[in-house]
């Protein structure tokens, strides 16, 4: 599984938007992480968070990994997942699980951390 989280949708005083995103290799149990394996961070300055930005984003900090890409379904915009999975490439479903949920928020708080630290 590649959990993944977005840091930065809010425009930044140079009115651009200042992206991080976290992909998250892990092996996940129904109510726990229960390994990390892997870890990738990217950044990209954009001039908006369209869907093409979202994907592009997304699609390079998971290149690497393999597996279904998970996601809380507002990093998607709330597009049903088949139309994701389309416009990815690859297997893609949002959250469900407890251990997703704990995944998702190991790649937010890095993501946020990241975006912190970049910008503070």
């Amino acid at each position: 599984m590649v959990v993944v989280d977005i840091s930065g949708r809010h425009r930044m005083a140079d009115g651009r938007y200042h992206l991080v995103c976290v992909a998250v290799s892990a092996v996940l149990s129904p109510f726990d992480v229960d390994k990390i394996e892997d870890m990738r961070i990217c950044q990209e300055k954009a001039d908006d968070v369209s869907m093409d930005t979202i994907v592009d984003l997304i699609k390079k900090a998971c290149t690497r990994f393999r597996g279904t890409i998970i996601t809380e379904p507002g990093e998607f915009y709330n597009y049903p997942e088949w139309r994701v999975e389309a416009i990815l490439g690859r297997k893609f479903k949002y959250a469900e699980s407890v251990g997703e949920r704990k995944a998702i928020e190991v790649a937010h708080h890095v993501s946020l951390a990241v975006h912190r630290m970049l910008h503070e």
